[in-house]
């Protein structure tokens, strides 16, 4: 990966002098882009459309002096993350550095440059970044993109409570049976096949993956970005899974091999959604809604999708569906109304499956997205 350096000296001998020491870092920092600065106000433009891994900032210079580019730069959310290292002259007194770190700078050097002690600063700083760019990249792989930037920002995540969610439940038929005949690494890497592909469908419906549990698969829709039109891609994400399982069965039983069956419950309304834990961050649902939508995939039949009353009262215009009836469900007072999801209206469906909506449906969805949602309470 390319590392940005933006070195900002009115003096050009300091320019060429500084670039020329950069030469001498390391490989793990190669290849190098650097760009190069007048005064204080080319630091604060190109870090604002470029956004460098590192700026050496000259204290003194005309237009905009480097400390005030400093208090300005750390003031912008697109760059308050960068490391400055401030370049100073001989005589810099004590206090004035004592403001430099105040106002955010990383490191400073003294002019003339030992090029040993710069190195060795500008290589500190950078690995500092690198390790912060890291653990970002980190978050957001685990953590949903709004809730990731504001644990950076505040380092804390506040739970959220929601009026309207959907929650997706997926568990495997059969996967105990099958796994009984597969390696440890055989097992893996076809649960990882699976939920890849889990992954790749629900982000294509604007869900977000809570987690899984064994060979189960949790994912929810209006969370943590409430929209009115979470309970119909839910629906859409369960039957493109289904589709994809009845793919990879037929792909199964036309090699000899025995295959897994899936089952998919889902349910609408409430949730609390948050952050939990220190070490190992997780971001999780809870609430009634959640623990219906696991009774409905547990009570569910291979290869459907089966929803509650709440969802299909929400995506009944848009679903051919049967009703299952009343299931009879652990710690739920009066049971389950349940209803299998068979496919999309022929009208609003492009092919044969029912799983690829047209024009007008998309539209239709599009418009209960703007539409306004009484989110958190």
């Amino acid at each position: 990966m390319t590392t940005k350096i933006l070195i900002v000296d009115d003096e050009s001998e300091n320019r060429h002098i500084v670039r020329n020491y950069l030469k001498d870092l390391p490989q793990e920092f190669l290849p190098l882009e650097i760009s190069l600065g007048s005064n204080g106000k080319d630091a604060y433009e190109d870090a604002l459309r470029r956004n460098p891994d590192l700026i050496l900032m000259d204290w003194d210079m005309p237009v905009v002096s480097g400390i005030e580019a400093l208090k300005m730069l750390k003031k912008e959310e697109k760059t308050e993350d960068i490391p400055v290292i401030m370049v100073t002259g001989a005589m810099m007194r004590p206090e004035d550095i004592a403001i430099a770190f105040e106002a955010g700078a990383t490191d400073y050097i003294s002019k003339p440059v030992d090029k040993i002690v710069f190195l060795a600063r500008v290589k500190s700083a950078l690995r500092l970044r690198k390790a912060v760019k890291d653990k970002e990249t980190l978050l957001y792989n685990i953590l949903p993109k709004d809730i990731t930037e504001e644990l950076i920002k505040y380092n804390q995540a506040e739970a959220k409570y929601f009026v309207r969610a959907s929650v997706l439940f997926t568990d495997f038929q059969g996967f105990t049976r099958v796994a009984r005949n597969m390696t440890a690494s055989e097992l893996v890497a076809e649960l990882d096949y699976y939920f890849e592909k889990f992954d790749e469908i629900i982000d294509k419906h604007n869900l977000e993956k809570i987690k899984t549990i064994g060979d189960a698969y949790m994912c929810v829709g209006g969370v943590p970005s409430p929209n009115q039109s979470n309970a119909i891609e839910t629906v859409l994400a369960a039957l493109e899974i289904q589709q994809f399982m009845q793919e990879r069965i037929d792909e199964k039983k036309s090699l000899g091999k025995d295959y897994w069956q899936c089952r998919i419950g889902i349910n609408s309304g409430e949730v609390v959604a948050g952050v939990i834990g220190k070490k190992r961050l997780a971001y999780d649902v809870w609430g009634n809604t959640v623990n219906i939508a696991s009774r409905l995939e547990s009570n569910g039949e291979v290869d459907k999708v089966l929803i509650s009353e709440n969802t299909y009262k929400l995506v009944k215009d848009f679903f051919q569906m049967r009703y299952q009836g009343n299931i009879i469900a652990k710690n739920v007072e009066g049971g389950i109304e349940a209803y299998v999801v068979e496919r999309i209206f022929p009208e609003l469906s492009e092919n044969e499956n029912g799983t690829i909506a047209n024009d007008l449906f998309i539209d239709t969805i599009k418009q209960l997205k703007k539409s306004p949602v009484e989110d958190i309470l």
